[in-house]
């Protein structure tokens, strides 16, 4: 399997002095995924901001992984009824105009 679009779990885990259990866990709540590549840990690079965003809440404003799936679970919702808000302000203009 070619790792050209995969990060190394470890080298985030080192940039960002993270233990590596830490993506370990997030990927056990679903938050993340990650591949195994010759039993080495990789994140794909498409995840990365993401994941960035969830280190954030992890060391920045000591938030525990459970508090960063409630967080990421919310804000899923949010964004969910934002597109929703987004249509129906949409399909409302339709009916303004006449």
């Amino acid at each position: 399997m070619a790792t050209v679009n995969l990060i190394s779990a470890d080298e985030v885990c080192i940039h960002h002095q993270l233990e590596t259990t830490f993506i370990h866990d997030l990927e056990h709540e679903g938050l993340i995924h990650i591949s195994i590549v010759d039993k080495k840990t990789f994140i794909p690079a498409d995840e990365l901001p993401r994941l960035e965003k969830m280190i954030h809440l992890y060391r920045d404003l000591d938030i525990n992984v459970p508090g960063i799936a409630s967080i990421d679970h919310l804000l899923q919702q949010v964004d969910a009824l934002h597109s929703e808000l987004w249509a129906l302000r949409n399909r409302l203009r339709l009916y303004e105009g006449e």
